[in-house]
């Protein structure tokens, strides 16, 4: 009998259910005589067993909350992660797309600012060559002017050299 009180439940729900199955019927009647000691005693150890299945269903349930717990802050975890790292993704997107527009920015001023320079260049060129055309104009001028007088000078002293 110990050994038949270690068994589970359903064990001993069978064994209630065999010994009505297999009582003696009574005559043009549904009815069934049973052993009552037999019957009893499945339901003295349904009792018994009853507070350890109860109890064993409390742990599954406790276990099933915790694992389900564990499964929704993992879950919750996975999911703040993956904000994150989409938010993350977003500000250097951003980081990256500002980036390009200043760049782009800096290019296009630093084209203008090359246009401008070689615009201011070739003006200060223009201007350098222009006033070293008029100094070279007045020196050639005044070349012009000693040479005349030079010729002068020599026609002179070709005349004076004739007459003697």
């Amino acid at each position: 009998m110990e050994m038949k009180e270690n068994l589970g439940l359903a064990t001993i729900l069978k064994e209630l259910e065999d010994a009505v199955v297999n009582g003696s019927r009574v005559p043009l009647t549904n009815k069934v005589m049973v052993n009552e000691e037999a019957i009893t005693g499945c339901i003295d150890r349904i009792y018994a067993a009853l507070p350890d299945e109860i109890k064993n269903a409390q742990k599954v349930l406790e276990q099933s909350d915790k694992l389900l717990e564990n499964v929704e802050d993992q879950g919750q975890r996975i999911i703040a992660e993956a904000k994150e790292q989409a938010d993350m993704m977003t500000r250097e997107s951003a980081i990256y797309q500002e980036a390009v527009t200043r760049a782009e920015a800096l290019v296009a001023q630093a084209e203008e600012a090359s246009v401008q320079l070689r615009r201011d260049s070739i003006h200060y060129c223009d201007d350098v060559l222009s006033q070293l055309e008029v100094t070279l104009d007045k020196m050639l001028t005044n070349i012009r002017r000693n040479r005349e007088d030079l010729q002068k000078f020599s026609f002179y002293e070709n005349s004076d050299s004739a007459e003697a």
